[in-house]
């Protein structure tokens, strides 16, 4: 079974490497040049609390209690409910050999998000994508980031920084360089669980997460020993997956069915990438 929070760590930083190679000159390095991505990870019980018994009250298929079951069929369970889920709040911090990770989005099944993303070298990037279009916006240590990964002069990198950071861009969604934006705005991979569930799956203790009591549910991945906290009060969601292995993360899922507002701030100063030409705003300035 493919690890969740592995799926949203590749998805996240082709993202934000997706992002770098639309902000560059023309004949820039692709996002796959930079190595594999980030893998997320954690001690099976970070930032979770035991709970003080089991009160386990989510009806299942045919009955009964999510807590009554196996472990394979509590993840059945988790896997049906994630993939209806039509918006959610995914919240990751992640580590690979001291790299870290880290973003907050609240996404919706049509396609639209907004949140932001922070890799280490690389600064934070605020994301902001409607039906129709993605709206973005770097702060200094993404844009000389940038400029640094295309080797730009100190002049042309210094200049990048004076006119783009903490400045809205934005661009079609039909846009080819919106491509890798898309991907991280899709709610269905960042929620699915891409195989499968363990039929080897085991069940663990019970414990609090963020208020809502939550069933650990442990299985062998091929990265290490992956373990999603299920929801036993209510719709069995998965309110928390982490993997622990060589590197560190954790997903956290939250805020099921909150509308994702999509609205630039009042004000908001907006430069359209879409007519600054193939070569970005790096050959621009």
């Amino acid at each position: 079974m493919r690890s969740r929070t592995i799926g949203v760590s590749v998805l996240t930083t082709t993202a934000l490497f997706g992002l770098t190679a639309a902000c560059a000159p023309a004949g820039g390095g692709k996002a796959a040049d930079i190595g594999r991505a980030a893998r997320a990870a954690a001690p099976a019980a970070a930032g979770a609390t035991p709970a003080p018994t089991a009160k386990g009250k989510a009806a299942v298929k045919g009955g009964g209690l999510i807590a009554d079951l196996s472990g394979a069929e509590i993840l059945s369970q988790a896997h049906e409910a994630m993939r209806k889920v039509e918006s959610a709040r995914v919240v990751a911090k992640m580590r690979e050999e001291d790299t870290r990770v880290e973003f907050d989005l609240t996404l919706d099944n049509k396609g639209s998000c907004k949140g932001a993303i922070r890799y280490d070298g690389m600064g934070k990037v605020d994301l902001i994508k409607s039906t129709d279009l993605v709206h973005f916006k770097g702060d200094a240590d993404y844009w000389r980031a940038t400029a640094a990964k295309e080797h730009a002069p100190k002049r042309q990198a210094d200049a990048m920084v004076t006119m783009l950071a903490d400045r809205w861009l934005k661009m079609p969604v039909s846009h080819a360089k919106a491509a890798a934006l898309k991907r991280m705005c899709d709610l269905d991979k960042l929620t699915g669980g891409g195989g499968r569930p363990n039929p080897l799956a085991r069940k663990g203790e019970t414990v609090t997460i963020d208020g809502k009591q939550a069933l650990a549910v442990i299985t062998a991945a091929k990265e290490g020993t992956e373990t999603d906290y299920v929801a036993t009060q209510g719709t069995p969601y998965v309110l928390k997956s982490t993997v622990s292995g060589d590197d560190t993360g954790e997903v956290l899922f939250s805020d099921f069915g909150t509308p994702v507002d999509t609205a630039l701030p009042e004000g908001a100063d907006v430069l359209d990438l879409s007519k600054l030409g193939d070569g970005g705003p790096a050959e621009t300035v």
